[in-house]
């Protein structure tokens, strides 16, 4: 293409460029206003530049405009990270005023207040006593220290954590969707004495303790908002028995039968802690199942044998945690890994389900 211009003694000068305009990779995204790609003309121009970029190739100025694209690129960068990625309408001084925002702390003090004895001994537990026959009995705030581990845990990509945290959510939500159903039998029935004439409050303690919180993840948080609700699950069934609405013994089976599903799920969610935290398995990572180091075979086979085999749909990724520190930015490459890993675990689980359906009928079949 050639384009012409005038010197100051009139005459025409031709310049010849062996660029056209307009001659360059586009993209949608592209930074320029033109469309022009880094990437691809990078992509385009390879050969060339591996051969030594010859001055005299027809190339050379696509080469050079690919030199001061970058150049440009990176200016623009540096400008934007400048400003700290404000928009043209804001003043420098104020793109500046992020850097001196301080992070989101705890301004107050959270607490939770308890009432009865019960829901106390469950957050707190109990200890072996020296010499004692007594067994310990773990309590919520321990398990809350477990929750953090596995919290932890899930930034090495580990799925038997993301597995034992998904296990604890669903067990503690039937526990909470159970306290609640008894909760509203339970208020539905002094609601109807009220009609009747009588109203009854719910007991409550004559000196109840605030209990400072400080927890140092989400799920910490989960176990307070479990031991509330317990707690007034049991004012009310004491409530319900001092009143005359229940018996001693609805009231002692109601609340045992509430008890020992709590401890169950506490007991299980301090297993995968304990395990998950041995020297030998803390590293493990999804990667272990597809890569060749011996280290990281003997991770795998090491967690399998403790907690048997990771459920696909936990593999994968398609059921998580609420609460995770997983990273998600995956290349390709290594969800095509994960997926293939996924499918061969499914297939197992499938072959599983099979072999007990076959056992179960010849069972029946007997």
């Amino acid at each position: 293409m050639a384009t012409t211009s005038s010197n100051k003694l009139g005459r025409n000068i031709i310049f010849e460029s062996t660029f056209p305009a307009q001659n360059f990779e586009k993209e949608a995204n592209s930074p320029f206003e033109d469309g022009y790609s880094i990437s691809k003309e990078e992509i385009y121009l390879a050969p060339y530049i591996a051969s030594g970029a010859d001055e005299n190739s027809p190339l050379h100025e696509r080469y050079v405009e690919l030199q001061d694209r970058r150049e440009r690129f990176s200016q623009m960068q540096h400008e934007r990270n400048q400003r700290n990625g404000a928009d043209a309408i804001v003043s420098n001084e104020e793109a500046r005023s992020i850097d001196d925002l301080g992070g989101l702390v705890d301004d107050g003090v959270d607490q939770m207040t308890i009432h009865t004895l019960e829901a106390h001994r469950m957050f707190m537990g109990r200890s072996r006593e020296p010499g004692g026959q007594s067994a310990p009995i773990i309590g919520g705030k321990r398990v809350a220290a477990a929750l953090r581990n596995l919290w932890l845990l899930t930034v090495n990509d580990n799925p038997y954590a993301d597995w034992a945290l998904v296990r604890h959510e669903h067990a503690v939500n039937q526990v909470l969707t159970h306290l609640r159903a008894e909760i509203s039998k339970a208020e539905a029935l002094r609601q109807s004495q009220k009609q009747r004439g009588l109203s009854f409050a719910v007991l409550a303690s004559s000196n109840p303790i605030a209990l400072n919180l400080g927890f140092r993840s989400p799920y910490g948080y989960s176990i307070s908002m479990l031991i509330a609700e317990y707690d007034y699950f049991v004012r009310i069934q004491k409530t319900l028995q001092r009143k005359n609405m229940q018996s001693d013994e609805e009231a002692r089976k109601a609340l045992s039968v509430v008890s020992r599903g709590i401890l169950g799920i506490f007991y299980s969610t301090a297993r995968f802690d304990r395990w998950l935290n041995q020297p030998q398995i803390r590293e493990l990572s999804r990667l272990d199942w597809v890569s060749e180091d011996k280290d990281a075979a003997g991770r795998v086979d090491f967690a399998q044998q403790t907690f048997g085999p990771v459920p696909s749909a936990i593999y994968t990724g398609e059921i998580a945690p609420s609460h995770s520190r997983r990273r998600y930015s995956l290349t390709e490459a290594e969800r095509e890994l994960l997926q293939r890993v996924g499918s061969k675990l499914q297939e197992a689980e499938d072959l599983a389900a099979s072999a007990g359906a076959d056992a179960l009928s010849h069972q029946t079949a007997a």
